[in-house]
């Protein structure tokens, strides 16, 4: 598998390193730090040398600064580490033991260079190493124990010699070294929790830097880029590709029938199989290849070379495709889970006159083709098809503005019982085109689902049937089609309440249509809502039955009172042995559960007859109305 393509983003990149800041405070004030001891030292000896012997103050200062010279020595070391890598325990045991070693010169001074005749010299040397503490506060205390090691073996060794001098001072001097010492080591404490503070700080504004930025440009599930840095890299590839005058190729991959899986596994599985799904691409790409998830079940791929003209790279690109397809072939084991999986692809190439938004948009609009022709299957975009985009683009801008404008209007059908009285109606949508007049929606309502304007639209239907609803005098009940992301929607049903509270319409008397496909989606949100809906009152009718895959089980479980045949049935059933099975066992389905039936589409006296004579007992076709406007409609009934 090719792993390089998942591990997209740079995991490696090295956040801030509490310790390893500290080794680094501690080693770049050391030419401070060795220049103050080499100054303080010189004069310290300088001073001192009429008190003390001139060897001790010789080989005490050539061991101090000695000393210095390795500490200087590491420091360059130190430097031609790499730039903000990681430091290794060894520079932090040589930072803290180089401290100690030069504390403990000091403190070998605070006995060797200690004058016992001179007070002055005792103060002076003293106030010398005293200095030295000091200074060490800044350029040490990134790291405790240097620190405090300096600090003790620099002047217990000088407070040990004040207790036992005699002297009329020694006392005092003792018990003032000593205080010293507390202020220096609780200073140094002080210091250091400030510059840990500071340290941490920054780690964290860079660890949440660095999650803003994976959350701008990667899918937090899958690891994958995302929209944004797809389009990012795509670009790049598509300047490069007409530079080059070689072509490429996009693919826009759908998982079919993923919902199903969602829906009847849970999500943590539809997660772990989505993230199976990326390593099973991964395995069909090249190196110099980039997959991204876009969300849901969308990925899609950037191959940067397939071909140096459009027919080869075109037969290229689908090759690639159809063998990323054939992968799927074998099932994934998720959770104990043998999960059978099929991907749809659309493909198109570039260079291109658009940007690289229309180019996802069109293997989109591909891959939504191999979808429509039977899933599992792969497309190269077509000019065909971008005549269809550009169709669906103007039927997409028309329904915002039909819906703006109120260019709607629900039309009515009536539903007949055996003897040929008006029971019911079935509300459809018409769409009054203002250039094109009437256009049935046929035409508009895939496009509606696809953008989701589908929600809008039937929140119009519902209330406008209601609306018609209220003024019906008759007891006529109103059936009215639901789309299935309406349906979904979780406030359905409070806005339908709110809607019937409106508009005085009688639950008993509406009648909501849902397709099979649309029940069994989420069997047991459905069952949910419909019992919600029933309690005020509401029917239910399974629209197209027939046509979907639903089984008696499930049928059963839905709390539905009314079947209705697919017309696609109903049509040439007398004279059609293939339709006649189907309806007849619809009919007996129906009967065993004890469900009302009604069959549409009627347009001949045979289909009527026939239906007749297998007890079905409510019919809507033109053979009895055609779908007329509210005035017609109740001008007939009146």
């Amino acid at each position: 598998m090719n792993e390089s393509i998942i591990e997209t983003f740079p995991e490696s990149e090295v956040l801030t390193d509490v310790k390893s800041e500290q080794v680094r405070i501690i080693f770049a004030s050391t030419p401070t730090s060795l220049f103050a001891i080499l100054l303080s030292s010189f004069i310290l000896s300088a001073v001192l040398w009429e008190v003390i012997e001139p060897a001790t103050i010789v080989t005490w200062f050539c061991l101090t600064n000695l000393l210095s010279a390795i500490r200087l020595f590491l420091y360059y070391q130190f430097r031609k580490l790499p730039f903000e890598s990681l430091v290794s325990d060894i520079w932090h045991r040589r930072a803290i033991t180089t401290s100690i070693a030069s504390g403990i010169t000091w403190g070998a001074g605070g006995i060797l260079l200690f004058s016992e005749q001179s007070m002055v010299h005792q103060v002076f040397l003293a106030f010398m190493i005293g200095g030295i503490c000091a200074g060490a506060i800044t350029t040490l205390s990134a790291i405790t124990a240097a620190v405090r090691g300096f600090v003790f073996v620099a002047l217990i060794p000088a407070i040990i010699k004040f207790n036992l001098v005699e002297s009329e001072i020694s006392l005092e001097m003792t018990i003032m070294s000593i205080l010293f010492m507390v202020m220096i080591l609780v200073s140094a404490q002080r210091l250091n929790r400030t510059i840990l503070e500071s340290l941490e700080g920054r780690r964290q504004r860079e660890m949440a830097e660095r999650t803003i930025r994976r959350q701008a440009h990667f899918d937090e599930l899958t690891n994958l880029p995302n929209r944004r840095l797809f389009l990012n890299n795509l670009r790049q590839e598509m300047a490069k590709a007409d530079r080059h005058r070689r072509f490429g190729a996009v693919f826009f991959i759908d998982l079919d029938r993923f919902k199903s899986v969602n829906d009847s596994l849970g999500h943590a599985v539809g997660d772990e199989l989505l993230i199976a799904v990326a390593h099973k691409i991964a395995e069909r790409l090249r190196k110099e290849d980039t997959i991204a998830r876009l969300g849901g079940d969308e990925f899609v791929v950037l191959l940067p070379e397939v071909g140096d003209d459009q027919d080869a790279a075109g037969n290229h690109a689908s090759t690639i495709a159809d063998e990323m397809r054939k992968l799927f072939a074998t099932p994934f084991m998720i959770q104990d889970n043998e999960i059978h999986l099929t991907i749809s692809i659309g493909i198109a190439l570039f260079p291109t006159n658009v940007p690289a938004e229309d180019l996802l948009k069109y293997a989109d609009v591909a891959m939504y083709r191999a979808k429509h022709d039977g899933r599992d299957s792969v497309r190269l975009f077509s000019e065909e098809m971008q005549e269809a985009v550009n169709q669906q683009r103007i039927i997409e801008k028309g329904l915002r503005q039909a819906l703006a404008n109120d260019e709607f209007e629900l039309y009515f059908q009536g539903q007949y019982d055996d003897n040929h009285h008006l029971v019911g109606a079935e509300t459809l949508l018409r769409w009054n085109h203002p250039d094109q007049g009437i256009v049935a929606p046929g035409v508009f309502i895939d496009i509606a689902e696809q953008t989701g304007l589908i929600v809008p639209i039937g929140e119009w239907v519902l209330r406008s049937a209601c609306e018609h609803l209220s003024k019906l005098g008759s007891d006529l009940v109103l059936a009215v089609n639901v789309s299935p992301r309406q349906f979904s929607n979780p406030d359905f049903v409070e806005n339908l309440k709110q809607v019937l509270l409106e508009t005085d319409a009688s639950p008993k008397r509406l009648k909501l249509e849902i397709t099979e496909n649309l029940a069994m989606a989420n069997i047991a949100h459905t069952i949910v809502t419909m019992n919600r809906l029933k309690r005020l009152g509401i029917s239910f009718s399974i629209d197209d039955f027939g046509t979907g895959y639903s089984s008696l089980n499930y049928l059963n479980r839905l709390p539905v009172d009314e079947l209705k045949i697919d017309q696609t049935f109903v049509r040439n059933v007398s004279t059609s042995s293939d339709h006649a099975i189907i309806v007849d066992t619809i009919i007996v389905m129906a009967q065993q559960l004890n469900l009302k039936i009604v069959a549409e589409g009627i347009e001949t006296v045979e289909e009527l007859d026939y239906l007749k004579s297998r007890q079905c007992k409510y019919f809507q076709g033109y053979y009895f109305a055609r779908p007329v406007p509210f005035d017609q409609f109740s001008e007939s009934i009146a």
